[in-house]
């Protein structure tokens, strides 16, 4: 397997602390059968991002430059495979990448996306999500209004539970293989943002449930185990907490091995489908 490790940074500290890593954790992962595994570190991962994203790989592909967009401002990391060459982007600018542990958890999650994906693991759910289109359409038609707004707003929260439920596997795997240490300090670094209260209306709904289980969504992992209990540091109404927190629960069924994914896949995203529709109707 060839290694290339490339950057358009001129910090010192990315090929001095950073490069090492890599050899490291691919050390740790036992060398898998990657004809090439390219390592990205990048001051502008917007731009990384757009130019190794491909609309074919998404299931949302007709509403390909919002969902672009959307995850294009939100990345900070990404992983893509082509056949036996897989490329990594990490971005450099991370406040948190020069803490060891840290950044070895990030790396190792990003590496891992790319072995579950070869094992067809990630391919298979993203399948299924290609499927929810009518279950889309229909909780569209039961809104009934805000048609556009609302469509995307499915379409993004659609796309952030496939990646939740990938997520939730790459960190199991990771903490069956020796990276727990690192993968906890990931999560904590991760979990720091500036405790506040946030509003709720129809305009910010899916952002503020993507927030919401997103951040409970990264200790599922650590919860099936120990459990391993953390307070968010934010404060959400209390009944879009409740109603976001079944989602949590379905959640909390995915994990490697599934006996039925595309049964558990279709019930995570129903559910969240339905949690949206009907905060949507109270607020």
């Amino acid at each position: 397997m060839k290694v290339l490790k490339k950057t358009d940074s001129k910090k010192g500290f990315v090929k001095r602390e950073l490069y090492p890593l890599v050899d490291s954790i691919i050390g740790r992962m036992g060398r898998p059968k990657f004809r090439e595994v390219l390592f990205f570190f990048t001051e502008n991962p917007k731009r990384a991002f757009l130019s190794m994203a491909n609309p074919e790989r998404m299931y949302h592909g007709r509403r390909y430059d919002k969902m672009e967009y959307w995850l294009s401002e939100s990345v900070s990391s990404f992983s893509i495979n082509e056949g036996s060459r897989v490329k990594i982007m990490i971005n450099v600018n991370d406040p948190y990448i020069r803490n060891r542990k840290y950044a070895t958890g990030l790396l190792a999650h990003e590496f891992m996306h790319t072995i579950v994906k070869s094992r067809g693991i990630e391919p298979r759910i993203s399948q299924v999500g290609r499927k929810q289109w009518p279950l889309i359409i229909r909780t569209l038609e039961k809104i009934g209004e805000n048609y556009e707004e609302v469509l995307s707003d499915l379409i993004k929260l659609v796309t952030f539970l496939i990646l939740c439920m990938k997520d939730i596997i790459v960190d199991t795997i990771l903490l069956e293989n020796g990276f727990e240490r690192e993968i906890l300090a990931q999560r904590k670094i991760d979990s720091l943002p500036e405790k506040k209260s946030i509003k709720v209306n129809r305009q910010n709904l899916a952002n503020v449930m993507i927030i919401y289980i997103g951040y409970k969504t990264m200790w599922i992992p650590f919860i099936l185990k120990y459990p391993y209990v953390n307070k968010e540091p934010f404060k959400i109404p209390e009944f879009v907490k409740k109603e976001c927190d079944k989602v949590v629960k379905e959640l909390m069924d995915v994990r490697p091995g599934m006996k039925n994914q595309e049964k558990e896949i279709r019930e995570v995203v129903g559910i969240g489908l339905e949690t949206y529709k009907k905060l949507y109707k109270k607020l």
